[in-house]
């Protein structure tokens, strides 16, 4: 996990240590983790911060599983990773920006990652400004790869 990575999400999601509703009306606390309910106790900061690093390293074992050739690419399994900690690794599965990014078709890929900016909100799957900046950021990753390249 980069630190590019956690800044990333850190600043897309921001923090709240109480109980909210993410854009699409589901149950998060901290940085955008998943709860069960709305009455979810408060956490405090260094939990949120604990559950972000959890949530992340498990993102990141699926990303390296969904696309194991960026294992030696840091950038890109941290865009990966981005996207799995954001709308989970089964959504993925088979979908064209995991098969770009196993090609390394790194045009195509950071294509297909923009297309991932929209939630299904009141039934209608709308673009969401912030998902808007977050791909753009990931997309860039994608396509400039890591510095050693």
């Amino acid at each position: 996990m980069t630190e590019e990575l956690l800044a990333l999400v850190k600043a897309s999601e921001g923090c709240r240590l109480a109980p909210y509703l993410d854009p699409v009306g589901l149950p998060t606390i901290g940085y955008g983790h998943r709860i069960e309910s709305m009455s979810h106790p408060p956490i405090v900061q260094p939990q949120a911060n604990a559950i972000l690093l959890a949530d992340l390293e498990e993102a990141e074992r699926s990303a390296r599983h969904l696309a194991p050739n960026l294992a030696s690419d840091p950038r890109r399994l941290a865009a990966l990773t981005d996207l799995v900690f954001n709308v989970g690794a089964a959504k993925l599965l088979g979908s064209g920006v995991v098969r770009c990014l196993k090609a390394g078709d790194w045009t195509a890929a950071a294509e297909r990652f923009r297309r991932w900016n929209k939630g299904r909100i009141g039934g209608q799957l709308v673009e969401l400004k912030g998902l808007t900046t977050r791909r753009n950021t990931a997309a860039a990753w994608i396509e400039e790869g890591s510095a050693h390249e």
